[in-house]
């Protein structure tokens, strides 16, 4: 983020808001509407408090504030930047691949390969995931970054009798729709996603540079190809910077009404 970025944080000193409060609301309006972007760099609450004429323990409360939120982050050297990113529902409700979504952030993309092998699963397992009996599955477990900062860790499970010798030929950094594509001539066709906010364990946490039990979305995934084969059953854990904004429709919105008392059913 450029310098001149204090410029547009503002308050309005005729307000009965408290300052503290006007501060936090005009920075998370400015990274909602992306002029302050992912891991961009704030003002020094220093810098901020010169700027807006305010003490100093005013904007340290705001950003305390936001970093509790988790629209910003402290670093080591005291420093801050924007933590909020979301990949949207087009990744979520659509098929698109994570590392075009990351590119859509405006961010480099990257993939750091944890683990990779092929693993005999039991029928109940297999069934539970929708492949068949007896099926011999690839897993990889891979963290896809931004500008080289974990965004999400995904887990997928391949079946070789799809994929052939897919164990032996993947290296581990390569985006997996465009390597299926390329080296199989397969095609997704269908993504059948089911979302929720769960806590990360220990191990997830580490992986991702978070705390233990941070908020994360879970993704648990289902992609067919144009034979409707389940050709990857993949499950996702995002880092806590990450929101989630659904897409909510008027039937959906009129499912909350209770006619019968007139009001909406919270």
């Amino acid at each position: 983020m450029r310098s001149e970025s204090v410029e547009f944080i503002s308050i309005d000193r005729r307000s009965s808001v408290t300052f503290d409060e006007q501060i936090k609301e005009s920075i998370k309006a400015l990274i909602l509407d992306q002029t302050f972007y992912y891991q961009a760099a704030l003002p020094t609450p220093q810098t901020l408090a010169k700027h807006l004429n305010v003490q100093l323990d005013l904007v340290k409360k705001a950003y305390q504030d936001l970093v509790e939120e988790r629209y910003i982050k402290i670093h080591d050297d005291s420093s801050y930047s924007v933590a909020y990113f979301e990949l949207t529902n087009y990744f979520f409700y659509r098929n698109v691949a994570i590392y075009d979504a990351i590119i859509a952030l405006g961010l480099k993309p990257s993939i750091q390969c944890l683990e990779k092998k092929v693993v005999t699963l039991s029928d109940e397992k297999l069934k539970a995931m929708g492949f068949s009996s007896g099926e011999k599955l690839f897993y990889i477990n891979r963290i896809y970054k931004g500008d080289d900062k974990p965004i999400i860790m995904l887990e997928n499970y391949l079946p070789l009798s799809v994929f052939q010798n897919m164990h032996l030929k993947f290296v581990g950094n390569e985006p997996l729709n465009a390597y299926m594509e390329k080296e199989y001539n397969i095609r997704a066709k269908l993504s059948n996603r089911v979302t929720k906010a769960v806590n990360l364990s220990a191990k997830l946490a580490k992986a991702l540079g978070e705390r233990k039990h941070a908020a994360s979305i879970q993704s648990t995934n289902r992609v067919y190809d144009l034979n409707d084969r389940l050709i990857d059953y993949g499950q996702s854990h995002t880092t806590s910077s990450y929101y989630f904004q659904a897409l909510v429709t008027r039937d959906e919105m009129l499912s909350y009404y209770h006619p019968d008392e007139n009001h909406l059913i919270t």
